[in-house]
């Protein structure tokens, strides 16, 4: 592997303001160049070519990368979350079949996390605190709601004050701020759930560490984040899903993370991995995208294809699906991943 030192000069566009990073796991200024792309799903956005590279320890991260400053643009008011949260105040208002599929996703959700509540139950007295980083409309928080055997009290954090309004009105805590922003209080919560959001923060080892405080000393962490150390990764360098052109800022394997956790005070319980059907249809619509955008957006919708429904969707979503299944079942790993913590003895 050929280490460079970082270049003086961004290849980014004045479209948009960019800043140069070390690496957030160790500081270093070397790295080799992974690859470069666009924003393929808001290409209204931005015209800026982005690159991203791996650092000497490993850590694969976008560099150089949007200025914070410019959040508002990278995260356009028709982006695929608010419009989910949107989707789902029409739905609630109504009655049918998206009702039906909505109740059954969340008894599905609730199943799920249900083992985890039991392990909260198990190790840590109650009454028990939850703390949703990046908690939308409050959903998950709901379906957390269902998986305890006892009441529990739900706190969220969430940076889209429309979002964290609607939390609100359901009987959750929520703060309207980037976690960035948010003090947390000390040996608050039980259990602390982050839904892919630590690939997004300006930086993970201060989100590691507001985490580590807000813990109690029996608590657990689930933190969920596209995971490189997968086959897609290696077979699409340059349309891999996962990359979210340039939302994603810092990609993990359970090797960088596991590095990432011990040094802010953690210790990894174990690392699982799930089938991912969104990232191989973004993969899909990069790849069509360069040559046909339009057929791109025809076929593999990267919005769309959370909200529109119908035949072809879920043929798209079901075949990814069994896809992710049997790389999973042949490889032991997926895209995706999701670990479990506790705070170092």
């Amino acid at each position: 592997m050929t280490l460079v030192h970082q270049a003086t000069t961004p290849r980014v566009p004045e479209s948009i303001r960019v800043q140069e990073v070390a690496c957030n796991n160790c500081g270093s200024t070397k790295f080799e160049v992974v690859t470069e792309g666009r924003d393929h799903e808001y290409p209204h956005t931005t015209s800026a070519t982005f690159r991203l590279v791996r650092c000497e320890c490993g850590l694969v991260y976008l560099n150089p990368r949007p200025a914070t400053s410019e959040l508002d643009t990278i995260y356009p008011p028709d982006y695929y979350a608010y419009q989910i949260i949107e989707r789902r105040q029409r739905d609630a208002k109504g009655k049918g079949s998206a009702s039906l599929l909505r109740r059954f996703m969340d008894a599905q959700a609730i199943r799920r996390f249900s083992a985890y509540a039991k392990l909260v139950e198990k190790d840590a007295p109650g009454p028990y605190r939850i703390l949703d980083i990046g908690c939308g409309d409050g959903t998950v928080l709901n379906q957390w709601k269902g998986a305890f055997s006892t009441d529990i009290e739900t706190h969220g954090i969430e940076m889209n004050e429309a979002a964290a309004a609607i939390a609100s009105a359901q009987g959750h805590a929520v703060t309207a701020k980037r976690i960035e922003d948010t003090p947390l209080a000390p040996d608050a919560f039980q259990l602390i759930y982050s839904f892919h959001v630590v690939e997004h923060v300006e930086d993970p080892t201060s989100f590691m560490r507001a985490i580590h405080t807000a813990l109690r000393p029996d608590g657990l962490v689930i933190i969920d984040t596209p995971n490189v150390e997968t086959k897609d990764f290696y077979a699409f360098p340059k349309h891999w899903g996962a990359y979210h052109f340039p939302r994603h800022w810092n990609l993990y394997d359970a090797k960088t993370f596991t590095a990432l956790a011990e040094r802010t005070g953690f210790e990894v319980l174990r690392v699982e991995y799930m089938p991912s059907a969104v990232f191989w249809n973004w993969t899909f619509h990069s790849m069509i995208w360069a040559r046909s955008p339009k057929l791109a957006d025809r076929l593999f919708p990267p919005v769309d294809i959370f909200l529109r429904g119908g035949p072809w969707i879920w043929t798209v979503m079901s075949a990814f699906t069994a896809l992710d299944t049997l790389i999973l079942k042949a490889t032991g790993r997926t895209a995706c991943m999701r670990i479990l913590l506790k705070k170092k003895p």
